[in-house]
């Protein structure tokens, strides 16, 4: 896997007080992108949308680009504000729903997810509730000001399917074996012990098996093979892989 000079920037700490940052994590991120938005758009005021129109001119996916074309037309028949050349901004009313869900449909293609460069929905006040950045197959929300209650529904939305809306969190760190180790929401990533270069190690998610060695070491089956991650501590070995469990069972109702 290929590092990442970051150390710990972009943790959020969970002390109860600031708002939650959930990511989708899904097996189908075009499956899910319209029936997760569709949750939140009740509470949703306005469409913020980046577009990147050079997509439309190549010679290549020309049922995707169509598609585009039209979402394009029902956006700006909106008369949309234009902070910049390539922003939209327009009201959810029935016409914005109907230009919302066009350009969420243009998205789930492959030249789509690139005209699409980045929607979100905003709350009356203009706070951002949910962003997807489709070539990236990324889609997150903060809470507040997203409301609990939609981020239950699109769980519950997700129970049935391969994936989860699940709250970023970093649930241990940890030193051993001359590493930093931290089980960031759901996956160990491994780091230098000055936390300056780090990488995704294993995932909760990714994983076909999970055994505990000698009380304090986890071995995972991962599909680029085994991975030893020393947890020093039995107690740190238990939490982890306790939540490790609880999340692969609930992405995909498999037990490791």
């Amino acid at each position: 896997m290929s590092e990442k000079r970051s150390g710990d920037r972009g943790e959020r700490p969970d002390n109860g007080d600031d708002p939650r940052h959930y990511l989708l994590d899904s097996d189908d991120y075009r499956r899910d992108l319209v029936p997760v938005f569709s949750e939140a758009v009740p509470v949703a005021s306005a469409v913020r949308v980046e577009l990147d129109e050079s997509c439309l001119d190549g010679a290549y996916g020309e049922d995707d680009i169509e598609r585009c074309v039209e979402a394009l037309t029902t956006v700006e028949a909106l008369d949309p504000e234009r902070p910049d050349d390539g922003t939209r901004v327009f009201s959810l009313d029935r016409d914005g729903e109907d230009a919302l869900f066009a350009l969420l449909d243009a998205a789930t293609t492959m030249v789509g997810e690139n005209f699409v460069f980045r929607l979100t929905l905003l709350d009356e006040r203009g706070d951002d509730l949910l962003t997807t950045i489709p070539h990236e197959s990324m889609l997150w929300g903060e809470s507040p000001p997203l409301p609990e209650r939609v981020v239950a529904s699109i769980q519950d939305l997700l129970a049935d399917r391969v994936g989860m809306f699940v709250a970023s969190t970093v649930h241990e760190r940890w030193e051993a074996d001359d590493h930093a180790y931290r089980f960031d929401t759901t996956a160990i990533v491994q780091s230098t012990l000055d936390r300056k270069t780090s990488l995704t190690y294993c995932s909760a998610l990714s994983a076909r098996g999970l055994d505990v060695v000698d009380g304090t070491t986890l071995v995972f089956d991962t599909p680029t093979g085994e991975k030893v991650v020393p947890c020093v501590a039995r107690e740190r070995a238990e939490r982890v892989a306790n939540t490790v469990r609880s999340l692969r069972w609930r992405y995909d109702g498999t037990r490791l």
